[in-house]
Formats: C-alpha cells, sequence, structure tokens
C-alpha cells in the first residue's frame, strides 16, 4: 500500500529536492508541501498524511512545535525530523517526546528514504549522526565535573599521581574517579573510556 508523505520546508530547493527523491521510491506519494511551520500544522490537519518529513528550523512554529501540536490532530501521522543543524539537547527532547525519525540533511537520499519507509511500515529510526548527539547529552549528564576534569587529564596522557597533584586530590580518589568513569561509560579500560568519550562528544578531539 502506498505511504502518503508530507514535506515541510522553508527552502524551496530542499523541499523540491526532497520531493524528487520521495517521488523516485516505490511504495511513496508525495501529497504536499509547506514552506513554514504554520502552513505545515495546517497542511497536516488537512491531508493528515501517514509521514510528515519536517525541517527543524522554520518560520512560524520550529520542526519541535510542529510536532507536538500537529500530532494532536492526526495522531496516526508519523514524524520525521531533517535538519542541517547541529542541536543535541534538541535532538534529545525530541527523541524523549517520541518523535519517530531524524536524520541530518547531509545523509544520503537513500538513508532518508529507507528511513522514511521503515518508519511508514512502524519502526523508530534515528541516524547514527543524531544517536551519537543524543548519547552525548546522556552521557554528559551522568559525570560531575571532578569527573569530566579527570577524564580530560587522562585525554592529556596525565596518570594518577600527576592528575592528583594538578587537583589537590589524593591519587585514592582520582583512582576512584576513574573506576566510576569506567562503570558510568560501560567500558573497561582507559583506552576505550577515551574513544567513547570522544564519540559521544564529551571529549573535543581538536
Amino acid at each position: 500500500m502506498t505511504k502518503t508523505v508530507l514535506i515541510a520546508d522553508d527552502h524551496p530547493f530542499i523541499a523540491e529536492g526532497m520531493e524528487k527523491a520521495i517521488k523516485s521510491v516505490a511504495g511513496l506519494r508525495v501529497i504536499g508541501k509547506a514552506f513554514n511551520g504554520i502552513e505545515a500544522i495546517a497542511a497536516i490537519k488537512k491531508f493528515q498524511p501517514d509521514c510528515a518529513v519536517l525541517d527543524l528550523s522554520m518560520p512560524g512554529a520550529n520542526g519541535m512545535e510542529v510536532f507536538l501540536e500537529a500530532k494532536r490532530w492526526s495522531p496516526n501521522t508519523k514524524f520525521i525530523i531533517v535538519t542541517g543543524i547541529s542541536a543535541a539537547v534538541l535532538f534529545k527532547q525530541l527523541y524523549d517526546a517520541g518523535i519517530d525519525g531524524l536524520f541530518v540533511k547531509n545523509a544520503p537520499a537513500e538513508q532518508i528514504t529507507d528511513g522514511i519507509l521503515r518508519v511508514c511500515a512502524g519502526h523508530r529510526v534515528i541516524s547514527d549522526e543524531v544517536m551519537a548527539e543524543i548519547e552525548s547529552v546522556e552521557a554528559k549528564k551522568k559525570l560531575s565535573n571532578r569527573e569530566v576534569e579527570v577524564l580530560n587529564a587522562l585525554s592529556r596522557g596525565k596518570n594518577n599521581r600527576e592528575i592528583a597533584e594538578a587537583l589537590g586530590l589524593s591519587p585514592k580518589t582520582i583512582d576512584s574517579h576513574r573506576t566510576n568513569l569506567l562503570r558510568k561509560m560501560n567500558v573497561n579500560s582507559t583506552a576505550a573510556l577515551l574513544v567513547k568519550a570522544i564519540q559521544t562528544g564529551i571529549l573535543d578531539v581538536q
């Protein structure tokens, strides 16, 4: 059965490119486009699409606001955000609010259209790039300021004694912080800890 899709993006070039990509996929049909958040809410209420693909940053109402308002009027619609901005905290808020799909605009068109198909089939699809940002927010919340200080020192190759001297703590306390870091980040070595901290954005690779 063909699934209907509504596109909302304030950049016509992006919206037209999205429409072309979706039209090339069997099983998907674009039934409308909106170019700001208010138009998007009205169109979703009118057309009741199977899926609404929204930009995150739009005039009138942003993607989050469209999602929260429009799902009241069209409860069976699945909602996907496709964005060109990096907004880890907002991604986390969308994820917690139950958004069905999250993608970045520089992803391959096939990844996004495949994601739309999977969302229409009842799956929740979050791209790896977005999930990494969501996990970075969650990981940062787990760590105390002192643990972040120890983590940064470990990333510079400092040992327990050197870190203790720099922070005015005992080596035993630093070892305790290191143990807590391993547990909270769910890893079993300092090397794995540093890799995960970089992957989740806690440590800056610069």
